[in-house]
């Protein structure tokens, strides 16, 4: 009987044990290495200049690089799968920074959250059944609109904005290209020389978590009920109408999020990023 009892112990503490691997092991933030950025990367919504230097994220036709130097880091992040291209675009796109004391947390919008009626009239509600050169004209024509880029903090709030086409300082490029998006970041880093206006408090060497997340998209009738973008010192924040802390991940064999029925809700892929030394 005894026997019995310790056989039935050992069974359930080892069930037990693999539904913790199968919860906590499966949602583990894929670990990447930046690459050493030897002044090649320009960001001008071209992905040729990047090489083999991407990470794929599993079963999600999403692929991402990162690549820095001293001053700068440089964030791709393509798509071939038009329901995502027409997520990022009309609801917004927030690249999330942490860095490695986990102060100073800041967000990167671009493109910003455009009304209904901005993004209805170049493109349909999910993307579906377009051509290419179809998309490709839309897509040109959303872009026009997309003036702006927005740095927020962690609670969401416009701490600095600025054109997306600047030489110094953020800049962010949208390219669209054989049928895929090509998103392009740069963001200046503690030791910027040319930008002190506002950085990113990290250094080569440093391990930083990057998060890109999208807004939800709308139901239909449902334009009343969108969210106010938050508004702050230097902007107006729109990518998501929340913070990008937390949450499940994505890439390289680690799982990634998208809530909501029928595929509306938010994108959200996540990175540990080793950024390189020089």
């Amino acid at each position: 009987m005894l026997k019995n009892n310790f056989s039935g112990i050992f069974r359930y503490t080892g069930l037990f044990f693999l539904f913790l691997f199968a919860v906590y092991g499966c949602s583990s933030v894929p670990e990447v290495t930046s690459s050493h950025n030897n002044n090649e990367i320009v960001v001008d919504g071209k992905q040729g200049d990047w090489g083999n230097t991407f990470t794929s994220v599993k079963n999600e036709n999403v692929a991402v690089a990162f690549k820095n130097d001293d001053e700068n880091l440089y964030i791709c992040f393509i798509t071939s799968d038009n329901r995502k291209i027409v997520k990022v675009l009309s609801t917004g796109l927030t690249v999330w920074l942490y860095p490695s004391d986990s102060k100073d947390v800041i967000g990167i919008q671009y493109p910003v959250r455009k009304s209904s009626e901005d993004f209805r009239s170049v493109v349909n509600e999910n993307g579906e059944g377009m051509e290419p050169s179809d998309i490709n004209g839309r897509i040109q024509k959303l872009l026009k609109v997309q003036n702006e880029l927005i740095i927020v903090d962690e609670n969401n709030i416009g701490v600095f904005s600025s054109s997306p086409d600047v030489e110094k300082g953020f800049r962010a490029k949208i390219g669209y290209n054989m049928n895929q998006l090509v998103y392009e970041l740069k963001i200046p880093l503690t030791k910027n020389k040319e930008f002190t206006q506002f950085v990113f408090k990290a250094n080569p060497q440093d391990n930083i978590r990057v998060k890109f997340e999208t807004g939800k998209l709308q139901n239909k009738g449902s334009d009343n009920n969108q969210q106010e973008s938050p508004r702050g010192n230097g902007g107006e924040g729109m990518g998501g109408g929340r913070r990008g802390r937390g949450g499940n991940s994505g890439g390289m064999g680690g799982n990634r999020k998208e809530g909501g029925a029928g595929n509306n809700g938010p994108l959200e892929y996540e990175f540990k990023v080793k950024l390189t030394s020089l």
